[in-house]
């Protein structure tokens, strides 16, 4: 089986990606093909609402960014694995823009992403600390 974990943080080596490392221990332990993708801080754009991708039909994104790479290997994979920093209750920028286009592919494309395993892992921090130390 083959998991792939993909860190929306802009920041290599921060909480999200250490705790989407841990979060791997134990399926590579198990035997799992297990693959950590970097998408924070790479340029990716939100969903523009065009349809080609009902057009096409191609499991793609007419949009020429990381997404389409991004998608395949979510497409090979039997459970997927988001990791984000929330920024002000949401996920960050890069992750929305994955999300809101492997919806509208998956479902343009009858359903690809329908019956994969699905994890999510969160870092947060208050922003109360954050504020009373700048």
């Amino acid at each position: 089986m083959k998991v792939v974990t993909i860190n929306g943080s802009p920041r290599k080596g921060g909480n999200t990606e250490i705790l989407l490392r841990k979060v791997l221990e134990p399926l590579s332990s198990a035997g799992w093909d297990t693959e950590f993708i970097q998408l924070g801080g790479k340029k990716i754009r939100g969903c523009a609402a065009c349809y080609r991708c009902f057009k096409t039909k191609d499991a793609r994104c007419s949009v020429n960014d990381v997404f389409n790479e991004c998608f395949e290997k979510m497409l090979a994979a039997q459970a997927i694995i988001l990791g984000t920093p929330t920024y002000f209750t949401d996920v960050s920028a890069e992750m929305k823009g994955l999300l809101d286009r492997a919806g509208l592919v998956s479902v343009a494309n009858g359903g690809l992403l329908r019956g994969k395993i699905g994890a999510a892992v969160v870092a947060a921090r208050w922003w109360y600390t954050c504020l009373r130390h700048h």
